[in-house]
């Protein structure tokens, strides 16, 4: 192999490394918690309950445990963490348990809140992605799942598909009557539902914004 050969195969192989890093880098600060279920039922009388269920990759927990827990995951896994969030929104923690698996862990909560408001605070304090707007009689909740990215080549979009498998995100929202108004749901009486594989939802160029007003 002569000089410029060689050189071209060196920068190939730092390329491919590159495109590699950079696409697991991606994919771990899109995905964060890979696998999200969501149970949320809004009352008559104002308070939230939520049931929720999330895996997470081994892999994405390790990231954690080096001090970047809240860069890459959305919410604590840890019973008294996930406990303290729900008291600092002005909600409470009913119910917590953990299932180990061998590439991924489960961990399932049951909480509950007194409005609408206090739920947007603990899935997001800084309120970006959660908010809660009550205007009379009205109200709206609006939940935002991705920001979108830019168009991803065919390798990037496997490597999604093949890193994250059968992870699911699946929200349910129950309300004290049928919306009306929703966007991003499939709704059904009284009952919006949205669900979508996370390789998927990941690689969406698009925003993912959900919404109901009733």
């Amino acid at each position: 192999m002569d000089k410029a050969a060689a050189l071209g195969y060196l920068h190939g192989m730092i390329t491919n490394a590159r495109r590699l890093a950079l696409a697991l880098s991606a994919a771990m600060l899109a995905c964060s918690c890979v696998g999200i279920e969501a149970d949320i039922q809004f009352t008559a009388a104002g308070s939230v309950e939520l049931a929720i269920t999330y895996r997470v990759s081994l892999a994405v927990d390790q990231l954690g445990k080096l001090g970047a827990n809240a860069d890459y995951l959305p919410l604590p896994v840890g019973r008294d963490d996930l406990a303290l969030a729900a008291t600092r929104a002005g909600g409470r923690l009913d119910s917590w348990s953990r299932r180990d698996g061998e590439a991924d862990f489960t961990v399932s909560a049951t909480l509950t809140f007194p409005d609408g408001a206090s739920l947007a605070a603990f899935l997001d304090p800084e309120g970006r992605l959660a908010s809660f707007q009550a205007s009379g009689t009205t109200r709206t909740f609006t939940l935002s799942l991705s920001d979108g990215m830019p168009p991803a080549d065919p390798e990037f979009t496997e490597f999604i598909k093949s890193a994250f498998g059968d992870y699911v995100v699946t929200v349910s929202v129950e309300l004290p009557r049928a919306p009306s108004a929703q966007s991003g749901y499939a709704v059904s009486g009284r009952t919006a539902t949205f669900s979508m594989p996370a390789a998927v939802l990941y690689a969406r160029t698009e925003p993912t914004v959900l919404s109901l007003t009733w």
